[in-house]
């Protein structure tokens, strides 16, 4: 079926846990805490003393008593600091706090003693990841999975900690053998799906999600065809039909950062802030939305308030071009020259024809007094302009 019969046929149908993993990929974990958040392993045989305290610890948490458990695990811990199920308890304990960076101490000192553990290693990137530290995360889940590739959990996590990070190909390749050698598995089809379509890859993209896409609400398909016609450079369309999805369940993960997109790129910028900002309220971890937001905010002159959604930006994707500059711009009109010198060349390397950077590389140069830096961007500015016009023009 091609897209755009599919994008016709309103016979499509998917779920609503199905969709948040297309639209919104972060949310393929949400199945994985559902089966596995942070699990506890069981009391070890110790002396009678210690195994008393382990127990009424476990218990103190089985109440609700995560501060009382906290203190008597770190108790038993300073008689047995080897200990490790108290030690991965105390981290369980630590995430359930919200304490994630004592809860990732806890699981590395587990590690050490238990290095073989799958389900510490697992616990230990499910903390980084709800520190949003996704490039951390994976490479935890790629360690597991040299030794345990059936584990299901750190596939679909990892797959996610990719699309997070605009690691599109790095998810392809990750996902494509399982697709291929595998029965249906929807999270697989859903991710892989995704990454073909955002590594330009439509043909082959739209084939897997062809194939997925059943058992929906009217809101589900809408928003999903919106997310399509959002792709093919529709966005005037895709804003109506989300607005449509959004109507129908203003709870569609995803909705709104696709909709403040959609507003943005069809130029009714007012709309989309308030459509990003939505989002940010549902997922503060959004990349797109951080951008966007903090991009619109900066660009009208509002850097103190911008600074902090382009900074998250950077945080969650930092091999984004575009992120470091807009950032690299944020501390260049802030008056940041040093910071923003590092910022924007970095883009340069990264991205050498990416003809704003060198423009702002420019301004930035003339305002530190290093003027034949500045005149040899201005020239690079003239040079790819040129190369565009030349570019445009159809060949005689």
């Amino acid at each position: 079926m091609s897209l755009g019969t599919a994008l016709r046929n309103r016979n499509w149908r998917t779920s609503y846990r199905t969709l948040w993993h297309l639209i919104c990929p972060c949310a393929v974990c949400f199945s994985i805490f559902a089966l596995s958040e942070f699990s506890a392993p069981q009391a070890p045989a110790h002396t009678k003393d210690p195994e008393a305290i382990f127990h009424e610890a476990e218990e103190a948490f089985q109440r609700g008593e995560v501060q009382r458990a906290i203190g008597l695990y770190q108790e038993l811990l300073r008689a047995q600091p080897d200990s490790v199920p108290a030690r991965t308890n105390l981290a369980v304990a630590f995430a359930h706090e919200g304490r994630y960076e004592e809860a990732v101490s806890q699981y590395k000192e587990a590690l050490k003693r238990a290095p073989e553990n799958p389900g510490i290693l697992l616990n230990l990137a499910l903390a980084r990841y709800k520190q949003a530290n996704f490039e951390q995360a994976a490479a935890d889940l790629e360690r597991l999975r040299a030794k345990h590739l059936e584990n299901r959990q750190a596939l679909y996590l990892l797959a996610d900690c990719y699309l997070r990070l605009g690691k599109n190909r790095d998810a392809i390749a990750l996902l494509q053998p399982v697709y291929d050698a595998g029965p249906e598995d929807r999270t697989v089809d859903f991710a892989l799906g995704m990454a073909l379509l955002r590594d330009g890859q439509v043909q082959k993209g739209e084939i897997i999600i062809d194939r997925v896409l059943k058992n929906g609400g009217p809101g589900e398909v809408d928003l999903l065809i919106g997310a399509a016609q959002l792709a093919a450079g529709d966005a005037k369309t895709a804003a109506l039909t989300l607005r449509k999805a959004l109507d129908a369940n203003p709870a569609l993960p995803g909705g709104w950062s696709l909709y403040g997109k959609a507003l943005l790129d069809s130029g009714d910028p007012g709309s989309a802030k308030a459509a990003l900002q939505k989002a940010l309220q549902a997922d503060p971890n959004d990349f797109e939305a951080n951008l966007y937001l903090g991009g619109m905010l900066r660009h009208n002159g509002g850097t103190t308030e911008a600074a902090p959604y382009l900074k998250k930006a950077l945080f969650l994707r930092p091999a984004s071009v575009e992120a470091r500059f807009q950032v690299g711009v944020l501390n260049l009109e802030e008056g940041h020259l040093e910071e923003a010198r590092k910022d924007l060349e970095q883009v340069e390397r990264d991205s050498p024809d990416f003809q704003e950077a060198h423009a702002q590389l420019a301004v930035l140069y003339a305002r530190m007094k290093r003027l034949d830096d500045s005149k040899r961007e201005r020239d690079i500015v003239l040079q790819l302009n040129e190369k565009a016009r030349e570019q445009r023009e159809p060949t005689k």
